[in-house]
């Protein structure tokens, strides 16, 4: 079946994409979806008169403030996957949701990880295209980050239509990967549309948090050698060999043949990941790859898609091939413009990036090199802050953190590329203490 719509078909399906259910799923749903496992609010958020996106929203089970008295004062985080084109399901399902998929018997488990302990969490299927966010036609995929922030505005908009406590809570768009270029690009789009807005129209956005992100390709894409040299993973031959790679990347960005370095930065990871020996580039220390099937065999099922509200016609994969060829001439374009207009916005809004330490795409290294590129007057005093050690309440240690002003780094031990899912505790930590402001955060040693 065609993963696209027909025009009429999309504007009659319009008119029922804003589901909020609140009644139970069949049965055999709730079989495969614990109560609480099943999302509080889920459907789809109209973007234009003939798209929208999937959405899945979880309520904060432990808020940090009593409702309803209260209610307004609790965070609302958005999580973007990266890919381009991967699914933020993947992130509800192994990384950071109330319930995880973790192996192959499709049997959710609890997280005790979870985001949304204190925190509503909102996971959205972005760009269209991805996950269960099925375009009308293939030419409605975006192919910049421009169009994509525009409709991550205006999904939100959608959402918070659905009831009007949620525009007063405090907002914060995270994700990880290639969410390093939609995170920062929509930041920016909403503060720009925030000053034209009426008050009840604005977003009330906080901050944003980058996991491991791709965001200044060509600073980054200048590291992975000494990111797998100093790892011990590749000697001096090899190296020289994946710094002649980077010079013809960084010679195809120049020359703005941004397809052509994608293709080439993509031989450098499958050069590092045949002559290393690696399970997989995105977390050296693994023993085995990232397992992807059962989660897709998991969403495809009747029960799953009724149980998240998804239309029963989109058949889910991970990552679009179609999205990521779109955005084929986007992969190596520059958003550090876009994290300087937030740094340097009137609002103050804060920034995080962290980072797993066992990541050969876009590690610690690979984000201090654009880091250190900011056009931002805080930047020296960022540089020269102390990197402190983080542990958590338990002592165990779960990284590094080093802030000033707006911005602030965490690196995390034991995790890779999706972090957020290989060091739960960790990260559950980390995006409690920086919202919060409390632990590293607020100066201290520890956090909850």
């Amino acid at each position: 079946m065609s993963p696209f719509l027909s025009r009429a078909a999309a504007v009659s399906l319009l008119a029922v994409v804003l589901t909020t259910a609140t009644s139970t799923s069949p049965a055999v749903a709730a079989a495969l979806f614990p109560d609480e496992a099943r999302p509080t609010r889920w459907g789809y958020l109209n973007i234009t008169s003939t798209n929208s996106l999937y959405f899945a929203f979880y309520e904060a089970t432990d808020p940090v403030t009593t409702p309803p008295a209260a209610a307004s004062a609790v965070p609302l985080l958005v999580w973007l996957q990266g890919g381009p084109g991967c699914s933020s399901l993947i992130g509800n399902f192994a990384e950071l949701g109330p319930y995880l998929l973790l192996d192959s018997t499709s049997a959710l488990a609890r997280n005790d990880n979870r985001w949304n302990r204190r925190f509503g969490v909102i996971f959205i299927d972005n760009p269209l295209g991805a996950g269960f966010s099925a375009p009308a036609t293939g030419d409605d995929i975006p192919t910049d980050e421009r169009t994509i922030a525009a409709h991550l505005l205006a999904a939100l908009q959608s959402f918070m239509a659905l009831e009007p406590a949620f525009r007063a809570r405090p907002l914060f768009l995270t994700g990880e990967s290639y969410a390093g270029k939609y995170i920062p690009a929509a930041a920016s789009h909403i503060l720009d549309a925030n000053a034209k807005l009426p008050d009840d129209r604005r977003v009330n956005l906080q901050g944003v948090a980058i996991g491991n992100g791709m965001t200044h390709p060509v600073a980054q894409v200048t590291v992975h050698a000494d990111q797998a040299y100093f790892a011990g993973l590749i000697n001096a031959d090899q190296k020289a060999k994946v710094e002649e790679m980077q010079d013809r990347t960084l010679s195809l960005i120049k020359s703005k043949k941004r397809a052509a370095a994608r293709r080439e930065r993509n031989r450098i990871i499958a050069f590092l990941k045949n002559v290393t020996g690696v399970a997989t580039p995105f977390n050296y220390a693994r023993e085995k790859k990232y397992p992807t099937r059962p989660l897709r065999d998991f969403l495809n099922t009747g029960e799953a898609k009724a149980a998240l509200g998804a239309r029963s016609d989109v058949e889910w994969a991970r990552c679009s091939k179609a999205v990521s060829a779109a955005l084929a001439d986007d992969v190596m374009k520059s958003a550090k413009g876009d994290v300087e207009a937030v740094l340097l916005a009137p609002e103050a809004i804060r920034v995080l990036l962290f980072q797993g330490v066992f990541d050969l795409h876009s590690g610690p290294a690979s984000v201090e090199a654009w880091v250190r590129e900011l056009a931002w007057p805080g930047l020296g005093a960022f540089l020269a802050a102390e990197r402190a050690v983080w542990r958590l309440g338990d002592g165990q240690l779960a990284g590094y953190v080093q802030r000033s002003g707006a911005l602030a780094n965490a690196v995390i031990v034991g995790a890779g590329h999706m972090a957020a899912g290989d060091n739960r505790p960790a990260a559950q930590a980390m995006i409690e203490g920086w919202v919060l402001q409390t632990g590293p955060f607020d100066g201290s040693g520890t956090t909850d």
